[in-house]
């Protein structure tokens, strides 16, 4: 029975274990503590980004699942306009067609008691059920129950302020609506759907609130098994070379390309975030390697053997990985909720996105995998000392760090390492410029790499420093950094880390905001005021016009009024940006954006039409070069067109598309404007002149009228928010970096007690070894710091030439020095406040306490 209850393993019993690390928590709580918080810090940072790098099409793929239901092919139109809804017959009636959906989908914006947002209005009709939808289940096996309503997600719900039975105003084609809210969904019965920027109601009642009569958008066709190719055939047949036949998901690829360069660059971060944070979870459990050595020598001596040491050094490690990394779970699960998880405008106007957060098992075990090996990785460092040439005693007698330091040899090798590394990245990334993600991984480690032997050169450095400056403070921190100290390195490794992460990927998206910004003035600089549908970021919500241009035309200072043309185009994998200017415009393209052909040569064939202007990543993708012709699938069919420039992709990632609006009109077949553009005369002031434009647009509430400059700065804030999770990720990574870094040397410097004891009674005062904690730890953030931005702007001009080459984003090269030197005060700034009162505590040891061990 004894041993069914205390079994054992390698001879020790598992109440041992438990007893032996009770001691453990007993005698060094705090220590064991300050450890577990560390590793519990590097969790959550690897989770956040983990997360924030996938939640983002994975709710677009959950809402995409609930809406499709089984279909698995679509007909979809190729303008917003729509086609003819009798087309949803052919289709039913297609040989090999189980189930098919009618859809209507807009851009519209829904008003409450508090707030305005912007949804996509989903009109669908009662053949939705037949697709196994969820959007239908809960209203009845025959369709739905509500008549003349709105269907809203809790979340949009409780933005705007709305309650199911009260009206709501949806605001459409320029027109506003009274609406009736027909029930709220919310709860985990309808996951992704009740916290998506979406409206649902019946076809008919979408069609009349849109202006958009007997239209839809979409078709969902669920075939018979196995007819998949058939049906294919069929739609393609019916479609008659004018709307668009894919799988049902084609929303989704169109999204993730969409995402591409977002996501490429929130990958690098998130490599670079893993690494320091399992360097976090290192560093945390380095500050306890001294201790565990003097553990292991006792159990030697006491006569364990060396698989028992093993067995108790694993288990402890273990216990506190366990449990530091389940709690860096729950951190990191609240980081990405609070901080990370938030939808761009921009792609919010281009796809329903939702905003419910999704975490995937596999990414936590990830996450906290990566904290229980550090644990793991850096306990067993005293096991070195189980080897065959150590006595059981060695321990005690070595001096110093315990055998942490780290010989000249070893530092000048690694020193080289990094060198090296950095040359044959240089070539392998400048030869392919895709490898780039690679390469800045390849860059952190080479960071890591150089930082011992910078340190060992700055702690024998010093003691010349100390000849010329009499400072105490200054020859105590020299004598203690003498020792090229492992714990030391990693810690400055971590900074560096995390300097490097901020400047390589602050600065290409400085680059990049930059780039944008200066290709949104330049866009929106063809007129002084412009007319669109309230949060139309992009220009592609059309509107009826009716008489709002004539009248207009009318107000007192108003010199022209013209009309804009635009709208998303789904081409292969690309959902393209396309711009139809007035021939009148003062200007057809963005000076700052052209790569490729003459300016104003490329504006006279604009105008004359025929002639498109388009992006990078469609040229390369599409071998086109200035002057080529190349095909548009339009509502008209095939269009043909010549390129007459080749351009950045203007801050669409997929790429945009410059032609004129007559070419607009005609293949689009529509004289609906999404826009537009006023120009006043010389002199006229622009504030009267907008507030006379919306008088005169008073009946029209569904038309906003801004400044240039105001639609400047909408566009410009929506860039800054799509970038805005590698904006948090960097000053998380510089945070979490500091906090960390100053729990272990808060812990190290506690340890140290005896020793500032023994400098107490040498004559030192409290103060004077405040000061030497206080710069001793300056200087090993600062070892780290400085390779760290190094490095840093390295990456950051590498990071830069990917982004132009591969990504097609306006992206200009620019040092930027008050950035570095911010992200350099703050790592320092957090690191010092946070280790100032351990230090000072720690400094405060009565000298008596030099002759306790």
């Amino acid at each position: 029975m004894s041993r069914v209850l205390n079994p054992k393993l390698f001879g020790v019993r598992a109440s041992m274990l438990l007893h032996l690390y009770r001691r453990r928590l007993r005698s060094h709580l705090a220590q064991e503590l300050l450890a577990g918080g560390g590793i519990a810090v590097g969790v959550a940072l690897v989770l956040g980004v983990l997360v924030a790098n996938s939640s983002l099409t994975s709710s677009a793929g959950d809402l995409l699942d609930q809406v499709i239901g089984s279909a698995r092919l679509e007909l979809t139109a190729r303008s917003p306009a729509g086609f003819q809804q009798g087309v949803a017959g052919a289709v039913a009636r297609a040989p090999g067609v189980s189930a098919s959906a009618a859809v209507l989908r807009e851009n519209v914006s829904v008003q409450g008691s508090k707030h305005k947002m912007p949804v996509q209005l989903l009109g669908i009709s009662p053949d939705f059920a037949r697709l196994g939808s969820p959007v239908t289940k809960d209203f009845g096996t025959d369709g739905f129950r509500f008549s003349g309503g709105l269907v809203l997600p809790i979340s949009v719900a409780s933005a705007i302020g709305v309650q199911p039975g009260e009206k709501v105003t949806l605001l459409a084609a320029g027109l506003a609506r009274r609406v009736t809210v027909g029930a709220v969904l919310g709860g985990s019965l309808f996951g992704a759907l009740s916290s998506s920027p979406v409206a649902v109601t019946l076809l008919p009642v979408a069609q009349n609130l849109t202006a958009l009569p007997g239209r839809v958008t979409q078709i969902l066709i669920e075939p018979v098994p196995g007819r998949d190719r058939q049906v294919a055939r069929e739609l393609r047949g019916i479609a008659g070379g004018r709307l668009n036949v894919g799988p049902a998901d084609q929303e989704l690829r169109l999204l993730e390309q969409a995402i591409e360069p977002n996501s490429q660059s929130t990958e690098l971060f998130t490599a670079i975030s893993v690494m320091v944070g399992f360097l976090l979870a290192l560093s945390a459990m380095l500050l306890t390697v001294p201790e565990r050595r003097r553990f292991v020598a006792d159990l030697r001596i006491q006569g364990y053997d060396r698989r028992q040491v093993l067995l108790l050094l694993l288990f402890q490690a273990l216990a506190l990985g366990v449990v530091a990394s389940l709690v860096g779970v729950a951190l990191g699960e609240a980081l990405s909720s609070e901080f990370f998880h938030r939808v761009p405008d921009y792609l919010a106007t281009a796809f329903p996105i939702g905003s419910e957060q999704v975490v995937h098992t596999g990414t936590v075990l990830a996450a906290f995998a990566c904290g229980v090996f550090a644990t793991v990785l850096a306990s067993l460092t005293p096991a070195l000392d189980l080897r065959a040439s150590k006595t059981v005693d060695a321990v005690f007698r070595e001096s110093g760090g315990q055998g942490e330091a780290m010989n000249g040899q070893a530092t000048r090798r690694l020193a080289l390492a990094g060198l090296i590394s950095i040359v044959v990245l240089t070539a392998v990334v400048l030869a392919a410029p895709g490898l780039t993600i690679l390469g800045g991984v390849a860059l952190a480690v080479s960071t890591l790499l150089l930082i011992p032997a910078i340190f060992a050169a700055v702690a024998r450095g010093l003691p010349l420093l100390g000849e010329r400056i009499a400072s105490s403070s200054l020859v105590v921190a020299i004598s203690e950094l003498r020792a090229t100290s492992m714990r030391a390195i990693a810690l400055a490794g971590v900074a560096g880390l995390a300097v490097y992460g901020s400047i390589a990927i602050g600065g290409a998206q400085a680059d990049l905001l930059r780039g944008i910004d200066r290709a949104t003035t330049q866009y929106f600089a063809t007129a002084d005021l412009w007319v669109g549908t309230g949060n139309d970021i992009f220009n592609v919500n059309r509107f009826a016009s009716g008489d709002a241009a004539a009248k207009i035309a009318r107000v007192r200072g108003v010199s022209s009024v013209r009309a804009y043309q635009g709208g998303l185009l789904d081409v292969g994998h690309r959902r393209l940006w396309i711009r139809g200017r007035p021939a009148e415009d003062p200007a057809m393209l963005e000076s700052s954006q052209l790569l490729a052909g003459d300016l104003a040569q490329a504006t006279r064939r604009l105008r004359a039409g025929g002639w498109a202007a388009i992006s990078a990543g469609f040229a390369e993708e599409h071998g086109l070069a200035v002057g080529r012709r190349f095909t548009l699938p339009t509502p008209a069919g095939e269009a043909q067109f010549r390129v007459a420039a080749i351009m950045t992709n203007s801050g669409w990632p997929p790429g945009a598309i410059t032609i004129n609006s007559a070419d607009y009109t005609h293949d689009w077949q529509t004289g609906d404007p999404t826009a537009l553009e006023i120009s006043l005369q010389p002199g006229a002031d622009l504030a009267t002149a907008a507030s006379a434009v919306r008088r005169a647009l008073a009946d029209r509430p569904g038309l906003s009228v801004r400044t240039r400059q105001e639609r400047d700065l909408k566009s410009e804030r929506s860039a800054r928010q799509g970038l805005q999770t590698l904006s948090e990720i960097s000053t998380l990574l510089l945070v979490a970096a500091g906090l960390a870094i100053a729990a272990a040397l808060s812990a190290a410097v506690w340890q140290r007690r005896t020793r500032l004891a023994s400098l107490k009674i040498q004559g030192y005062a409290t103060g004077q070894l405040w000061r030497a904690l206080l710069l001793e730890s300056t200087i090993t953030v600062g070892v780290g710091c400085f390779v760290g931005a190094l490095v840093g702007v390295y990456g950051h001009a590498l990071a830069g030439r990917w982004l132009k080459l591969a990504t097609g984003f306006p992206a200009p090269f620019s040092v930027a020095p008050l950035q570095m030197a911010a992200t350099l005060v703050l790592i320092t700034a957090v690191t010092l406040s946070v280790i100032a009162l351990p230090g000072l505590l720690a400094a405060r040891v009565p000298a008596g306490a030099s002759f306790r061990d």
